[in-house]
């Protein structure tokens, strides 16, 4: 049995896990918020901020999966806590990759910024919307350990599948049309499956969530409660 100090410090540590995940989370969130803006805005001085931050948060998941995996070495935890460390760990891996997907979005920013002819189509403006709005309503059922707005993300992340399939498809009549622009369509075709696969990551951590927050793993099938 551990003694109330033991109590204590491991009650901080799982408080400090917490507080990384969410600062993690923030961070990725507002780099997808950055590189959309940049995108649409056609802003390359932000789109190279964004390429900027991806380091910081390489080095913000690097820290999370340490304590993560210190504590799990360390403390045995189990019940909500494990599922904290394990969701924590999964998520870290899809936030990172967020910041990857949105540091490639702003390259794509850079790239159409510099050019001109064919912009943002209406298909990609609401995918950008969506990709937005999704991962923020993913960091937010995470934070709040709110299984219905995951669910709700989970949604909404099959819709931005087929708006981007949609967009796709306009894209290659677009070249078909202006063979002259095919190297502006093709960007346009790569920032739109960035953002498809930032709402894809968004859509994992809202997977995780609903374990976080019911012991429910959806993944793999759906396992029930553990």
């Amino acid at each position: 049995m551990q003694t109330p100090h033991l109590d204590a410090i491991y009650e901080q540590e799982i408080q400090s896990i917490r507080t990384r995940l969410a600062r993690t989370a923030a961070r990725a969130e507002q780099m997808v918020r950055d590189t959309v803006r940049a995108l649409v805005e056609r802003d390359p001085a932000l789109a190279r901020q964004v390429m900027a931050v991806d380091r910081e948060l390489n080095r913000l998941e690097v820290e999370l999966d340490y304590e993560c995996v210190t504590l799990l070495a360390r403390r045995s935890p189990v019940g909500e806590d494990l599922r904290l460390v394990m969701t924590a760990l999964k998520a870290d891996v899809d936030m990172e990759r967020i910041g990857d997907l949105a540091g490639h979005v702003a390259a794509r920013a850079i790239e159409l910024a510099a050019g001109t002819g064919i912009e943002a189509q209406p298909e990609l403006l609401q995918l950008a919307a969506g990709a937005v709005s999704n991962v923020e309503r993913a960091m937010r059922s995470l934070a709040e350990k709110n299984g219905d707005e995951a669910r709700a993300v989970i949604s909404a992340d099959r819709q931005l599948d087929d708006l981007h399939n949609d967009h796709l498809r306009h894209l290659i009549q677009l070249a078909k049309d202006h063979p002259d622009q095919l190297e502006r369509t093709l960007a346009w075709a790569a920032a739109s499956r960035h953002l498809e696969r930032i709402s894809d990551h968004a859509c994992n951590i809202a997977e995780m969530v609903v374990f976080l927050a019911e012991g429910r793993m959806l993944r793999h099938g759906g396992l029930g409660a553990t």
